[in-house]
């Protein structure tokens, strides 16, 4: 069974297979969020059958799927989902098949980075203007849906804006980062040393899945990495990917196929094991 399907976009569990050294030179160099041979956003697999509904949460968009006590909230990377909803709306679905209510966010409200001067753009979202108020308010959504467990996970831009969020008290269970840039924090405060300050005061497990470009100190032995497993968090490196490669990465690679599968895998084996769910089993293809 295939997290992938043939249309690219839904993601069903597969077993572990063993990782080759193949290594990829992705076609684009981006701004200082992502690290130079980052992908670049993909376009939004046509085929995909969404199996939840597109809402709203007072203004913000959101999408939502499954309906269990147990949730998970998706936050994008700096692309949003507004022009890749099938890649997401796919990575949503998975895990509500595995079990989980899902909400997957829009917090740029429609806006993507894509064709933006990526540095101010991102600084014109700050944790303290709507990203905040949005992930607070997606919490409160998945609380009065009767949600006694929540999860997070993020991708790049993500992975910050979850971590932002639970350094300040917000009450995720754990979560997961895929390429994670965390590494924003300095942008907003106090540049060198905010970006560990921030992960200190995280107490979550976090798994961690960087790319082989991304910095040092996410992979394990760096610090980012060590502090997180202090609060039974790890991190994973996929050396043969590149920054991006898990919502962008072009699936007609079967190098990057390959590694999408396993990284959901590891992604919905770390919810189950620490929101006490079952293990996961497989699932027919869509």
């Amino acid at each position: 069974q295939h997290f992938c399907s043939q249309n690219q976009a839904c993601f069903i569990t597969v077993p572990s297979t063993a990782v080759t050294s193949v290594h990829l030179a992705p076609p684009a160099k981006m701004a200082e969020c992502c690290p130079p041979g980052s992908w670049p956003a993909c376009q939004a697999p046509e085929a995909h059958q969404a199996q939840g509904s597109e809402e709203k949460i007072g203004e913000l968009p959101i999408y939502h799927v499954g309906s269990a006590e147990k949730a998970i909230l998706v936050l994008p990377d700096i692309f949003g989902w507004s022009q890749n909803k099938g890649r997401f709306f796919g990575i949503a679905d998975t895990l509500a098949a595995q079990g989980f209510r899902v909400l997957l966010s829009d917090p740029f409200h429609g806006d993507t980075a894509a064709g933006k001067d990526i540095m101010p753009w991102i600084k014109s979202h700050p944790y303290d203007g709507s990203v905040g108020k949005d992930i607070e308010a997606c919490v409160k959504f998945l609380q009065d849906k009767g949600c006694t467990s929540i999860g997070v996970v993020g991708f790049c831009w993500g992975v910050w804006a979850f971590c932002k969020a639970a350094s300040l008290g917000v009450p995720f269970k754990c979560g997961v980062g895929p390429h994670p840039s965390t590494r924003i924090e300095g942008m907003f405060e106090g540049g060198e040393g905010a970006e560990q300050t921030m992960i200190d005061k995280v107490a979550m497990p976090v798994l961690l899945m960087p790319a082989g470009n991304d910095p040092d100190n996410l992979k394990e032995g760096g610090a980012v990495a060590k502090a997180l497993a202090e609060k039974g968090g790890r991190s994973i490196v996929f050396l043969d990917m590149s920054h991006g490669w898990l919502c962008r990465g072009d699936l007609s690679d079967t190098t990057v196929a390959r590694d999408v599968e396993l990284g959901m895998k590891h992604m919905v084996d770390f919810f189950k094991e620490h929101m006490q769910m079952a293990q996961p089993t497989a699932l027919s293809k869509h």
